[in-house]
């Protein structure tokens, strides 16, 4: 893997502004489906935000539309595969397997552990987590709310995934 150079937030927040729109509009001309091309755009300026410091500035928008295409169609692959396998789960006629009580008790205090690390994030952080993964912002979205830049709430997202997954090993 690729180590992480990470561009000025401020740099990729100046990007987000310039080229969000169309990116946004490029993705959704693969995906046909607006909150899937808003994340297609910010898993790139995720990237772009991580390693952009390797990409020359005027390539930076060419790199851009590159790592959307990319993920645009990971994106429909993976919506594919979905659909595909939940055709046959409606066409399968056999009877499903319940879930044993057990199965259910450790998910249940897997899901307790997970909630508990995400209240011990700093404030900063878990407001992020909470506004991307419960409330379904984007990090646009997330970013105008909080008056912060796009790289600083990327960032925070980051670091707290970091924080979370050191906490499980």
């Amino acid at each position: 893997m690729t180590p992480e150079r990470p561009l000025d937030p401020n740099i990729v927040a100046d990007c987000h502004r310039a080229w969000r729109v169309l990116l946004e509009r490029y993705a959704w001309a693969i995906l046909r489906d607006w909150s899937l091309a808003a994340d297609a755009v910010q898993i790139a300026f995720i990237s772009l935000s991580r390693f952009g410091a390797d990409v020359e500035p005027k390539a930076r928008k060419a790199w851009m539309f590159t790592t959307v295409h990319r993920e645009a169609l990971r994106i429909k692959s993976a919506e594919n595969r979905h659909q595909s396998k939940a055709i046959a789960s409606v066409r399968e006629s056999e009877p499903r397997y319940e879930v044993s009580p057990l199965t259910r008790l450790s998910s249940s205090e897997e899901l307790e552990e997970l909630r508990a690390r995400i209240a011990s994030l700093p404030a900063e952080q878990r407001t992020i987590v909470n506004m991307r993964i419960v409330e379904d912002k984007t990090f646009g979205q997330i970013a105008e709310e909080l008056q912060i830049p796009l790289g600083t709430a990327l960032s925070r997202m980051r670091l707290a995934l970091e924080r979370l997954k050191n906490a499980s090993e």
